[in-house]
C-alpha cells in the first residue's frame, strides 16, 4: 500500500526532462554484421602483414645455389668450384701481366683465386666465356679482376678467376650461364 500523500510518477524511457530519474535499458543484441566486423578487422590486418612479409621474402630471397664442391649444369657441360684460395696466404702471382691486380686491395676486402673446373658432357662442345661469370652477394655484383683458362685432357677446362671480396663471412655465389649458381661457402673469408 502507498501512503495518501505520496504520488507516483510514470515516465517514458526517452524522457530526459527529469535528470534524477534512472532508466533501465536492455542491451540490444549485436547483429550478425557487427559480430563479423569485430572478427574481420583483425583478420584483415593479419592477412596484410603476412602478404607484406611474403612479398619481402620473394623479392629479397636468396636464389638456390649449388653447394661448394658440387657440380652445376652449364651450356655444353658441368661446372664445379674446386678451390677458393686467398691470394694473401699463398703468394700466387698471375703468369701474365695483370694491371687490375697490381693496385692495392680495397679496405675491408681481400682477393681470392677461384679454380673453376668445366667438363664437357654435350657433343656440341663446351664454351667458356669469362663474361658469363660474376660474383654476387648482398645485392652487389662484381666481375673478375683477372681470368686465365687451361685446356685439359678429356674435353675439360680449368679456369682461374680472381675476385676482390669483403673480409666478412657473407653468402657469395658465382653466377654462370643458364642460371648456374655455385656457392663459395665461407671458408675463404679472412680475419683481416
Amino acid at each position: 500500500m502507498t501512503p495518501a500523500n505520496m504520488t507516483l510518477r510514470l515516465m517514458r524511457p526517452d524522457d530526459e526532462k527529469h535528470p534524477g530519474a534512472t532508466q533501465h535499458t536492455r542491451p540490444r543484441p549485436r547483429t550478425l554484421l557487427q559480430r563479423r566486423h569485430k572478427i574481420l578487422i583483425p583478420l584483415a590486418i593479419v592477412w596484410l602483414m603476412m602478404a607484406t612479409l611474403a612479398g619481402v621474402l620473394l623479392l629479397t630471397g636468396a636464389k638456390p645455389s649449388t653447394p661448394f664442391g658440387d657440380t652445376a649444369a652449364v651450356p655444353g657441360g658441368l661446372a664445379r668450384i674446386s678451390a677458393i684460395i686467398p691470394l694473401e696466404t699463398d703468394g700466387w702471382v698471375p703468369p701474365t701481366d695483370a694491371d687490375l691486380l697490381s693496385g692495392p686491395v680495397q679496405p675491408g676486402a681481400h682477393r681470392v683465386r677461384i679454380l673453376l673446373e668445366l667438363a664437357e658432357t654435350d657433343a656440341a662442345g663446351l664454351v667458356f666465356r669469362a663474361t658469363d661469370y660474376s660474383l654476387s652477394g648482398l645485392g652487389a655484383r662484381s666481375t673478375a679482376l683477372w681470368v686465365d683458362t687451361t685446356e685439359r685432357a678429356g674435353a675439360s677446362v680449368q679456369a682461374t678467376l680472381v675476385f676482390e671480396i669483403p673480409n666478412q663471412a657473407i653468402a657469395l655465389v658465382l653466377e654462370g650461364p643458364q642460371a648456374a649458381h655455385l656457392s663459395l661457402g665461407t671458408g675463404h673469408h679472412t680475419g683481416f
